[in-house]
């Protein structure tokens, strides 16, 4: 398995961003090009790389360091970039076809990463914590999250939740998914032999 650096190079991208966007080191102007707002392809990769407060980023950098150093690892780091950008480039467009406000952040490149990595890993367990009444862990199927929480943006997106790009999730998870199979077809993911099954070996009976 290979050391993430493309992954981490994003999340520094995006951490970068956010420090010179709070200290005002980029223009309105320039700002404004950066923004999903129209087709323009400044806009489809700029979005990627804004968030709107602290909490924003701190959320999509989690989610990007569990599944994208995952995927990072068993991909060439070209390959990674442009699965990622791609994902996100599939979820903006999402975003302007059926909602078409303003938008920012990396969240619907993040769900592509998710959806890429159900195509790979879709019987892995994953990690997840949670604090209720004291801080935890617990373990669930990659399927079971991903799709779970690929049903709960598609809701969300149909009951039109405000304050949440849910289309781009949708576009970007769907996206993801297909990307994973085509370059799973293609060879370019590389599975030991000790992995579990990916969905292709599930599909084609190659699975043990």
């Amino acid at each position: 398995m290979r050391s993430p650096w493309a992954n981490l190079a994003i999340m520094a991208i995006n951490v970068i961003m956010f420090v010179l966007v709070a200290a005002g080191a980029i223009p309105d102007e320039a700002l404004d090009r950066l923004v999903l707002t129209d087709w323009s392809p400044l806009g489809l990769i700029g979005y990627q790389f804004l968030h709107g407060g602290i909490m924003h980023l701190a959320g999509n950098m989690i989610l990007l360091w569990v599944f994208g150093n995952a995927l990072n690892g068993i991909m060439h780091d070209v390959d990674y970039v442009l699965a990622y950008l791609i994902t996100g480039v599939i979820a903006g467009a999402t975003h302007l076809l059926i909602d078409g406000s303003p938008a920012i952040g990396a969240s619907g490149a993040i769900s592509g990463m998710m959806g890429l990595y159900l195509a790979v890993y879709p019987k892995n367990d994953v990690s997840c914590f949670y604090w209720f009444f004291r801080p935890g862990t617990f373990e669930v199927r990659g399927y079971i999250l991903i799709i779970g929480w690929f049903i709960w943006d598609l809701i969300s997106a149909l009951r039109h939740v405000p304050g949440i790009a849910c289309w781009a999730h949708v576009g970007g998870m769907a996206g993801g998914f297909i990307i994973g199979l085509l370059l799973l077809k293609m060879q370019r993911i590389h599975i030991a032999n000790y992995d579990n099954p990916t969905v292709l070996d599930l599909v084609t009976g190659r699975a043990e």
